[in-house]
């Protein structure tokens, strides 16, 4: 698609961009600022877009939003539920999701934890269509925990008494607690305690006493 780019010269130029180059760009910004401390000049800056152009293509600041954050929930999240999905062994999915969240979040030297995270603790206004976008992606992970735990009590590896929905939901709150002490405090020893914790919670089945045993 041909954009109408700023130039330093004020003259304005055409060149051939594509979206996927936009929203790359776009995302790194709205990441590191966040949404309320991202401007229009930041954005322009960064894409190499004139305003003109940003608002024919996005509409508005908000719009070019919800398209960078519907990029990274599917760069970040689609193939990983799929693979882990896919998994015979379902609380080793479990595990893999929080030990592949910590190793991205460690991965990152400047520590700006999840951009989904994020945008769902901002207190900015922003549209409705970007926190419905935040609220169903994280649905999706919170689906992907509830699946695994069903699995695990049906193959008698979780009490058959479990609380699938409120465990799965208990799992997303760790994911919240990982992402953001990633940024507060990128201590490897400290995130992994929280994926253990989580784990070691989730409720084993019970050990049935034989008749003969002696209490």
């Amino acid at each position: 698609m041909q954009y109408i780019l700023a130039s330093s010269n004020g003259m304005p130029r055409t060149r051939t961009l594509s979206d996927d180059t936009v929203l790359e760009r776009a995302i790194s910004v709205f990441w590191q600022n966040g949404y309320a401390g991202t401007s229009l000049r930041h954005l322009t800056k960064a894409t190499g877009l004139s305003t003109a152009a940003l608002y024919h293509r996005f509409i508005d600041k908000d719009g070019l939003f919800v398209e960078a954050l519907r990029r990274y929930a599917d760069d970040g999240l689609v193939e990983r539920l799929a693979r882990l999905s896919a998994s015979d062994a379902p609380l080793g999915a479990i595990r893999d999701f929080l030990d592949e969240l910590i190793a991205v979040s460690l991965a990152d030297p400047r520590h700006r934890g999840c951009l989904l995270v994020n945008t769902a603790l901002d207190g900015a206004t922003m549209s409705r269509a970007a926190r419905d976008l935040v609220r169903a992606r994280f649905g999706e992970v919170e689906a992907f925990f509830a699946e695994r735990l069903e699995r695990a009590v049906n193959s008698e590896m979780l009490d058959p008494t479990t609380d699938i929905a409120a465990t799965a939901t208990a799992l997303l709150g760790t994911v919240f607690a990982i992402r953001v002490m990633a940024r507060l405090d990128p201590a490897p020893r400290r995130l992994r305690a929280l994926a253990d914790h989580a784990m070691a919670g989730l409720p084993k089945p019970r050990k049935i006493k034989s008749k003969g045993s002696r209490r």
